[in-house]
């Protein structure tokens, strides 16, 4: 009998070590992952039409007239490194209908083969003080009723290179 109840506080003892281990190990996984500053806000539709999710990120090489090659051989490669960094980002964008509460649209980063809503084009946007964001476009989803939605977004990225973005919901213009 003695026996049987040290077997049996050993397995505890080692299924007890193995879950701690397990929790160890998500803990580091989720480590690697960068949160980037959540975001939300609202939108007025006035008319029920198509629309798009674009997310911009800040360059740190903004564009300038007056570039050396070695300048203009930093743009052009930040530019891949953005839309790579959009690319790779995790995480979910929800579109809520303010007056139902209700989930209208929704968009899980990153895109797969599983989840095949993609990017549409490249977006290029000039700031007041300088400052260049460039970005992706995200098809969008029609939203059928006047009202206001919220737009909510957690995001996350292995890459800690850029942690500033803009997310903007806005109809489509041309494209689908």
């Amino acid at each position: 009998m003695l026996k049987i109840i040290s077997l049996f506080f050993l397995i505890m003892i080692q299924l007890f070590l193995s879950v701690a281990q397990a929790a160890e190990m998500e803990a580091v996984s989720e480590v690697q992952l960068h949160k980037l500053p959540m975001q939300r806000f609202m939108i007025h539709v006035a008319t029920p039409a198509n629309y798009s999710l674009n997310i911009l990120v800040k360059r740190k090489y903004p564009y300038g007239k007056e570039l050396n090659v070695e300048d203009k051989h930093l743009q052009r490669g930040e530019l891949k490194r953005l839309r790579d960094f959009i690319r790779k980002l995790s995480g979910v964008i929800v579109v809520y209908d303010f007056r139902t509460d209700k989930k209208v649209l929704e968009y899980n980063l990153p895109f797969t083969v599983d989840n095949p809503d993609r990017f549409c084009c490249g977006q290029f946007y000039s700031g007041v003080n300088e400052d260049v964001w460039d970005g992706m476009t995200l098809k969008g989803g029609k939203l059928e009723s006047i009202g206001y939605y919220m737009v909510y977004a957690e995001l996350y990225s292995k890459d800690d290179d850029y942690d500033e973005y803009v997310l903007s919901f806005t109809e489509n213009r041309g494209f689908k």
